[in-house]
């Protein structure tokens, strides 16, 4: 019995640790698939979080082009001079002799008067047009003083009209100026007690035959600047009226400068002739690089010349022929209103054909009303008044589709004109 009783528990004890093997192979095969289940979820969700972030880079690029095309397509185009006088001045005084020589003379406040052309830098200004539309007739100046830096920003001022948001203007590029100042400037300093922004005096060159009536003080263009006193921002710009310059100055000094103002306010054949002896006597005793800077502008200038004239007139003007000089003066002057004339008809006719379009589409849409019954008086006015072409032709499908006035009045947003 006992040995019957031994081999029975041989065979539990057996069977216990096939099941126990067998419970804990299953554990381990479980335990296995478990991890790979996770390392898959894991590779999974990596992967998810790539595509996200692919998505995501693929979407901001998408939206950074968009945002682009947007701003390429609805930004106003960047304005250049082609006028060759504003050319001629910006070329003269992007020179830094020529440049001191103005300033010195022609504003000549007492710490010019020590400069010399090594104490100017001339500024690349693209971070100034690219805030603001402009015609890129200005100069941005950068001086050093004993006592610190300045910067001059110059507007070269050259139209035939006053523009009376000049303050305003000038304001937006002292602004640029000074935060460009500020961005590059080293952000330690910034953070003391002590740390200062450089001065910035804006120059206006005005050069027309109507006088500067635009404010040369920001404050008159604020409403009701006078109940706010000094808790308002306020500056003056410095102008130089060619117009109003007094010979006698211009006369003091024999620069290209003086010799560019002194030819620029002559204006009629009679101003030519009468001084021209003084003219030529001067722009001969100027140096050679200044003469030949002055011809370069004054034929830069008129600009009607074809080549041969052109050469003919610098060689009489280095001559010396007065008489030559005074009928070329005058030829140039006639071939310039000429231009001017029939630039002023051409222009004519654009303004009468567009007026017309305006005018004829205007009347069809009101005919188109009137089958439909009585237009009021307010809404014929209205559509009479309208000067866009683009507004008038979207009306006139509008009138051929209603079938009322009133539905017309709704359907363009004119309810309430009865």
């Amino acid at each position: 019995m006992a040995v019957v009783r031994w081999f029975q528990d041989q065979k539990t004890d057996a069977f216990h640790i096939q099941c126990h093997a067998a419970d804990k192979a299953q554990k381990t095969k479980r335990s296995l698939a478990n991890k790979r289940m996770k390392e898959k979820d894991k590779v999974k969700k990596v992967q998810n979080t790539k595509k996200v972030q692919k998505a995501k880079k693929l979407q901001n690029t998408t939206n950074a082009q968009n945002t682009k095309d947007v701003q390429k397509n609805t930004a106003p185009p960047k304005q250049t001079v082609d006028n060759p006088h504003d050319k001629g001045y910006k070329r003269i005084f992007s020179i830094k002799k020529n440049f001191l020589d103005f300033i010195k003379k022609y504003i000549a406040f007492d710490w010019m008067m020590e400069l010399t052309e090594k104490d100017l830098e001339l500024i690349d200004k693209e971070f100034i047009t690219d805030q603001f539309d402009t015609y890129e007739s200005d100069l941005v100046y950068k001086v050093n003083t004993k006592k610190g830096s300045v910067y001059l920003f110059f507007l070269l001022e050259l139209q035939s009209y006053n523009d009376f948001t000049m303050p305003f203007r000038l304001l937006v590029y002292i602004t640029a100026i000074l935060l460009d100042y500020f961005k590059n400037c080293d952000k330690a300093a910034r953070k003391k007690q002590g740390f200062r922004l450089p001065a910035v005096i804006p120059i206006v060159l005005h050069n027309s035959e109507r006088s500067w009536t635009a404010s040369k003080h920001f404050k008159e263009m604020i409403d009701k600047a006078e109940l706010f006193g000094d808790y308002i921002i306020d500056f003056e710009y410095v102008l130089v009226s060619i117009k109003n310059l007094d010979m006698s100055k211009i006369r003091q000094s024999n620069t290209l400068v003086d010799n560019i103002f002194l030819a620029d306010k002559k204006r009629t054949r009679e101003e030519w002739t009468e001084n021209m002896s003084e003219l030529l006597h001067r722009i001969r005793e100027m140096e050679t690089e200044d003469l030949n800077e002055w011809i370069t502008w004054f034929s830069n200038v008129i600009r009607k010349l074809n080549e041969d004239e052109r050469n003919t007139f610098i060689e009489q003007i280095r001559k010396g022929d007065e008489k030559f000089m005074c009928s070329s003066f005058e030829r140039l002057l006639i071939k310039e209103n000429e231009q001017g004339r029939r630039k002023g008809k051409i222009e004519g006719k654009i303004e009468g054909k567009i007026e017309g379009e305006v005018n004829g589409r205007a009347k069809a849409v009101i005919e188109l009303l009137e089958e439909l019954g009585d237009p009021s008086e307010v809404l014929r006015k209205l559509i009479m008044e309208q000067k866009d072409v683009k507004v008038l032709s979207s009306w006139l499908k509008i009138a051929a589709k209603s079938a009322s006035i009133a539905e017309f009045e709704e359907a363009v947003g004119l309810v309430q004109l009865q």
